[in-house]
């Protein structure tokens, strides 16, 4: 866990108000002479600093090292201990000045009643064990979760990735078969690709920049292979300056209205539009739905469900998607409330 001054904070305020209970509640609090001095404030004051110690200690040790994996009875043994150090300790170490003596000269022995172990100390103890023990099984929910949903993104991406590169390398095999002189263009265009999957699209959030470049090089790409029966229209407008947003979010909406919207033998048109303001970006894609000879379907709603799952994990309720088929005209709008 990373700990930051509003973490240390935070916990040094919690202290001082816990440490003030017996000052605030002691029938005393008003002379402070005759407080300091006082047997009760003395040992609620002790049992108070001792109650703090073990809040920590059950915290950061006893309940992830026994609790947490199951080690109910050691767990409860070690509770029991801590309860019965914290009652009596306070009572062994305090003054109690002279005692009267016996017949024989000898001073009674200290007795411990069973009150001591049942007094108003029992709910603080109690209080303190459940407060700690819920804070670190909440904390290591938090944790769970984050780590399923870095696991989650990581499998997302793994499926992701090797679809970007298939469809690149087979139009450029289509560029090389046709011996075309922007072969080695399109070759220094995957490089860049290929550089921003393996060094970049890891983290959750990257420069909008880059990730723009990425869908340039992409569209680039395609362009190349396209014949003069397919109109593309590529506009993105609107600053970049300071914007972040998640690798890989957008290529998949993209790179389907190639799959499915280019057909040599018919006229066809993909018109992609990105803009961008202060906090949002729209991407909307549009393509003709033409008859093609490859079976893609299915990895391509493949491709768009794990971004979708992508936007739920990393936009949640921070992004709209709305997919349209009408008229043999396929839309995606998709709205992200975009990182600054």
């Amino acid at each position: 866990m990373q700990i930051n001054g509003k973490y240390i904070l935070i916990h040094v305020l919690g202290c001082l108000a816990f440490l003030t209970f017996p000052i605030v509640f002691s029938p005393d609090s008003g002379d402070v002479q005759r407080l300091i001095h006082a047997d009760f404030f003395q040992r609620d004051f002790s049992v108070t600093v001792l109650l703090l110690l073990f809040f920590y200690a059950n915290y950061y040790y006893f309940t992830p090292r026994f609790y947490i994996p199951k080690k109910y009875f050691i767990y409860a043994v070690i509770i029991l201990i801590c309860y019965l150090v914290i009652m009596l300790l306070p009572e062994l170490l305090m003054d109690h000045g002279p005692k009267p003596r016996g017949l024989h000269g000898f001073r009674p022995p200290r007795r411990f009643p069973l009150f001591f172990l049942l007094n108003h100390n029992f709910l603080q103890f109690l209080i303190v064990l459940i407060f700690s023990l819920l804070l670190k099984i909440r904390e290591r929910l938090k944790q769970t979760e984050t780590e399923k949903a870095n696991a989650e993104l990581s499998y997302l991406k793994a499926q992701i990735n090797p679809h970007f590169l298939f469809n690149t390398l087979n139009s450029i095999y289509s560029l090389a078969i046709l011996k075309n002189e922007k072969t080695a263009d399109a070759v220094v265009k995957l490089s860049d690709m290929m550089r921003y999957v393996l060094n970049d699209s890891n983290a959750n959030f990257v420069v909008l920049e880059k990730e723009l470049n990425y869908i340039s090089n992409y569209i680039e790409l395609q362009r190349m292979r396209l014949t003069s029966n397919v109109k593309l229209t590529y506009v993105c407008e609107g600053s970049v300056i300071d914007k972040k947003i998640a690798p890989l979010v957008l290529i998949p909406f993209i790179e389907n209205a190639f799959k499915h919207g280019v057909n040599s033998e018919e006229n066809s048109a993909i018109d992609i539009h990105i803009s961008i303001s202060e906090t949002e970006l729209k991407l909307q894609v549009k393509n003709n739905c033409v008859s093609t000879n490859n079976n893609t379907l299915n990895k391509s709603g493949l491709g768009i469900e794990n971004t979708r799952q992508r936007l739920n994990l990393l936009y949640p309720q921070n992004y709209t998607l709305n997919i349209i088929e009408k008229d043999s005209m396929f839309t995606v709008i998709l709205v992200l409330n975009i990182h600054d």
